[in-house]
């Protein structure tokens, strides 16, 4: 018998398409001063006004994040530099669909030369001990399958290139190993909600992705990998290998009860039967290896 993944990056194999090295033209630079250089200069053109001491968070191949350190310390800001064009896209299309609709953090400035983003700093990390948590990442996750349910009407409107009615009448995306499947994957988001529902999904669910604010709300980190055609499912997925990495052993039936209770309590429809129906149509259509269990 294999093990049970531990981590959302092993819950998904087989359906992760690994990039060559090399991919992007222009990743970000290695050294900390040209780091450090990039961010002065994307406050100074893109984002007037936030100035402070300027210290790297982390950085990689794609993305660098950074700390603008204010005074009180409780109004420090988050910038974050893009070297994908394409990946700050998504991440600015993300904030748009999500703010005030999905518990995430407040994105306070957008700029567009620089490929950069201010956003509000949450260095406290949720605390994952109590019981309760698992019901509350469960909600969180919710919140974002079902944001465009609740989208102010231009935003609506402009989306409507991605709702299940849209999709079901278009060619399957290129990454779709079995278009049949993913029709069925389409139609059981039908059933479960409207027509009119934007499919988003692919979060960058571990359980440092989940922070606390000072007043308690608990909100997810790195919305940037969210798609409106991937749908939840690949989130339900990863669920209880980033549950059990923080911390939480729970059945396949009780990870899906969570969702079930967490999406139904935001307008969904699914059923057990429906939800385990969908989990198998979307392995087959994205070359997933295995549910876990899920959908037994």
């Amino acid at each position: 018998m294999t093990s049970a993944p531990s981590t959302a990056a092993e819950a998904l194999t087989g359906l992760a398409r690994i990039r060559p090295p090399g991919w992007l033209a222009a990743p970000m630079p290695s050294d900390p001063a040209a780091l450090l250089g990039r961010a002065h200069q994307a406050l100074a053109e893109d984002h007037l006004g936030a100035t402070g001491r300027i210290s790297v968070l982390s950085t990689r191949y794609t993305a660098a994040v950074f700390v603008v350190h204010q005074v009180p310390p409780d109004s420090s800001l988050i910038l974050k530099l893009h070297a994908d064009p394409a990946a700050y896209a998504g991440e600015t299309l993300a904030y748009a669909l999500l703010t005030g609709t999905a518990p995430i953090p407040r994105l306070y400035g957008e700029g567009e030369a620089s490929m950069s983003l201010l956003l509000e700093h949450l260095p406290e990390a949720a605390d994952w001990s109590g019981p309760q948590m698992p019901a509350v990442l469960a909600d969180r996750v919710a919140a974002v399958h079902t944001a465009s349910q609740r989208l102010p009407v231009e935003a609506a409107e402009a989306m409507a290139g991605f709702t299940l009615a849209a999709l079901q009448g278009a060619p399957a995306p290129d990454w779709i190993a079995d278009p049949g499947a993913y029709g069925e994957v389409l139609a059981a988001h039908a059933d479960a909600y409207d027509l009119d529902l934007v499919p988003l999904g692919h979060l960058d669910l571990k359980p440092e992705h989940l922070r606390r604010r000072g007043d308690g709300e608990v909100v997810l980190l790195d919305v940037e990998s969210v798609r409106p055609d991937v749908t939840g499912l690949i989130d339900v997925v990863t669920l209880p290998a980033v549950l059990r990495q923080a911390g939480h052993e729970l059945s396949a039936d009780r990870v899906l009860g969570l969702y079930l209770d967490a999406t139904a309590a935001r307008g969904a429809n699914w059923t057990a039967g429906t939800l385990k129906s969908a989990l198998r149509a979307y392995a087959a259509a994205t070359g997933l290896e295995s549910l876990h269990g899920l959908d037994q």
